[in-house]
């Protein structure tokens, strides 16, 4: 078992903002897929209402999706970047281990 004693604190926090960024831009589309399907199931609807209910959900939780994605990198980024200095500091004073992988 070899021990990590150091994080590259850039590297763990492009990781971290990376997967912030997805996550948001997904919950926003799963936010909008589900205001489709109330407004659907709601009745009472035209092709025409429909189909421009479909297409101004889908435009809003896309457009949601990419501003709360924007603001979940950058704030991903800054926890990640805190994240490893954290860590590297907790280890360089051997306030903790280090995180023990096994390598093949």
């Amino acid at each position: 078992m070899q021990t990590i004693t150091k994080f590259n604190p850039q590297s763990v926090a492009n990781i971290y903002g990376f997967f912030l960024a997805l996550s948001a831009f997904l919950t926003g589309l799963g936010i909008s897929i589900v205001n489709i399907v109330n407004r659907l199931i709601a009745g009472d609807n035209t092709f025409v209402s429909a189909l421009l209910a479909i297409l101004f959900n889908l435009l809003y939780g896309v457009l949601i999706g990419l501003i709360s994605a924007l603001a979940a990198a950058v704030i991903g980024y800054i926890c990640g970047w805190v994240f490893a200095w954290l860590y590297n500091l907790c280890v360089k004073i051997r306030f903790i281990g280090g995180v023990k992988i096994e390598l093949e």
